[in-house]
Parts: C-alpha cells; sequence; structure tokens
C-alpha cells in the first residue's frame, strides 16, 4: 500500500485524480491544506509517505511557487514530489529547479496521473510540458 499526501484545497479536479489513483493503486490518500501545512509542518511526516502530490491551482495566495515547494521539500526528505502547475503557468523550469521530481498540469489525464506516479516511486522523474 502506498501513502501519499495530497497537499491543496479539494475540488473536483483533485476528486478526479484520487479516484484516478484509487483505481489504479492500494493507496492511502491524505489531504493537507496549505496554509495549514506551512503552519504546522510536522503534519508531514515523511517517515511514512511514498509520494507527496502538490496542487499549485488551489493554493494561491501562498507565496510564490518555487519557494513553496522548496519549503515543503525540507520535509520531504526521501519522498519525491509530484507538483501540478495551472494551465496559465508557462515555465515549469522554476519549479523543477526548486526541487519537484514531477510535473503535471493541473488537467491531467488519467495515464498522465498513472505515468507520473509510475516513474516517481520507481525513483525516475517525470516532467510534461505546457501545451
Amino acid at each position: 500500500m502506498i501513502k501519499i499526501a495530497y497537499i491543496g484545497k479539494t475540488n473536483q479536479t483533485n476528486s478526479f485524480i484520487c479516484d484516478t489513483i484509487q483505481s489504479n493503486y492500494s493507496a492511502v490518500i491524505t489531504f493537507h491544506k496549505p496554509d495549514d501545512l506551512f503552519d504546522n509542518p510536522e503534519m508531514l511526516d515523511d517517515s511514512s509517505l511514498d509520494l507527496a502530490i502538490f496542487d499549485l491551482n488551489s493554493s494561491y495566495g501562498i507565496g510564490n511557487a518555487p519557494k513553496s515547494i522548496q519549503k515543503i521539500n525540507q520535509y520531504l526528505i526521501t519522498s519525491p514530489l509530484l507538483v501540478m502547475y495551472p494551465s496559465s503557468f508557462n515555465y515549469i523550469t522554476p519549479l523543477i529547479e526548486a526541487g519537484a521530481n514531477g510535473v503535471i498540469p493541473n488537467t491531467p489525464t488519467e495515464s498522465e496521473i498513472t505515468e507520473a506516479i509510475d516513474n516517481l516511486l520507481s525513483g525516475s522523474n517525470y516532467f510534461s510540458e505546457p501545451e
């Protein structure tokens, strides 16, 4: 069973992604609101995680995306970080440079989700270029 921390506010897209994960993997997903997590970073217990997903689209208002990724990575010593970027975000290079192990759009296809997760769980990176 894989353990995933989902950092973002709950919305319809996140529900689709979680449904996709649940139908393709034996997984436990815990949700963390970005504001709560940044106020209490100990909520993110890296020792029990296999993967963290950070949804930038539902995390507006928390500040600069690369700095937020760096802050999350301070607590993800061993877990890979998959970042979902808003469709209006044209450059993923700053996200990669900040420490994202994977980057997908915030409206990914089911195959894009599973490919990204498979790559990250096997120790590889996955980066989807904006259209």
